[in-house]
């Protein structure tokens, strides 16, 4: 069986991992590093867009994959949007001070780490769906703490002075989430596949 199209997908979800580490580094960074802090984020959202177009390539020409060829489109277009929703987020923060950034934001990035660790060992193991469904409970569950978490962000964020800042923060905040809802989208189609493949 053809097994290219899953590790262009493992490919993409080593990118999400990177771009979360770059975040994080970009939270503590000093000024003059920022730019190439970046510069490796707008790297790795072009390489996801050459690695989603690879994928839709092997899938026009290929006979025989692990899964539907509609559900690996879908997981490598889900996880595509999950690099450039964070290489997105690292523009904001620059323009936010991340060093000002609340601490709020590191959490949201460690579960944004595990969901996407998470996300690649489910993705290793597509051909073998009846091993899946602890993964994706627990992809699940994190998809839900991130979203308290950033409850809780929304919360600090209101108590803030200017209205400038405010809209700065939120518009973090919110960036950080649409990585997350991208991940949790993973994770909810994850569990359809897993409903056709039982």
């Amino acid at each position: 069986m053809e097994t290219r199209c899953l590790d262009l997908l493992q490919q993409l979800g080593t990118l999400v991992r990177h771009c979360v580490e770059t975040l994080s580094e970009l939270l503590g960074a000093p000024a003059e590093d920022q730019d190439g802090l970046i510069r490796e984020l707008e790297q790795f959202e072009q390489q996801a867009t050459d690695l989603h177009h690879a994928v839709l390539t092997h899938l026009r020409t290929s006979y025989v994959n692990p899964l539907p060829r509609e559900d690996l489109y879908t997981f490598s277009r889900l996880l595509n949007d999950a690099v450039a929703e964070l290489a997105g987020a690292g523009d904001l923060m620059v323009s936010t001070s991340a060093a000002g950034i609340s601490r709020r934001a590191a959490e949201q990035l460690e579960m944004l780490g595990r969901q996407s660790e998470m996300t690649n060992d489910a993705l290793g193991k597509l051909q073998h769906p009846d091993d899946l469904e602890d993964a994706w409970l627990q992809m699940i569950r994190l998809g839900r703490r991130a979203r308290r978490t950033h409850r809780a962000w929304l919360g600090e964020i209101a108590d803030l002075s200017r209205a400038s800042t405010i809209l700065r923060h939120r518009a973090v905040a919110e960036q950080l989430l649409t990585a997350v809802d991208s991940l949790h989208a993973v994770a909810d189609h994850l569990g359809r596949v897993l409903v056709k493949e039982s």
